[in-house]
């Protein structure tokens, strides 16, 4: 039986700041929250937030989420700026027990992998509604 190499509750947190690149430019986000088995990132003008979550029950939940909120014009009147919002993640979820820390690693890398090969050609098919 292969068991988390670590406990719900301890406390593991990723560094701070993290820096995300978006369109080839840096972003850096701040820690602004961290909670047991959780953490929260923000960018200086609040447009982007990085949450990192853990969930352990009868399945283990990892959650890598960012989210970013844009002012925009309008759709249908480009003299008025609205809100709107974008939120891309991963979340990971697996038994308790049997499936091991490099077995769920190489799923991650993996579809990671499979999603930046080829100049991002399946990541833009899959933005183009391909399934």
């Amino acid at each position: 039986m292969l068991l988390l190499e670590h406990k719900p509750g301890d406390a593991l947190l990723l560094a701070d700041p993290q820096t995300i690149t978006i369109n080839a430019t840096p972003v850096t986000l701040l820690r602004t929250g961290a909670a047991q088995d959780s953490g929260t990132f923000r960018s200086a003008d609040t447009a982007y937030s990085l949450s990192v979550s853990h969930a352990y029950g009868k399945r283990v939940r990892r959650t890598f989420r960012l989210d970013h909120k844009l002012i925009l014009p309008d759709v249908m009147d480009s003299s008025l700026n609205v809100p709107y919002s974008l939120s891309t993640y991963v979340v990971q979820d697996v038994p308790v027990v049997g499936i091991s820390r490099a077995q769920q690693g190489y799923e991650l890398i993996g579809l990671s992998n499979l999603m930046s090969a080829s100049s991002f050609a399946i990541a833009n098919k899959f933005l183009d509604g391909e399934s």
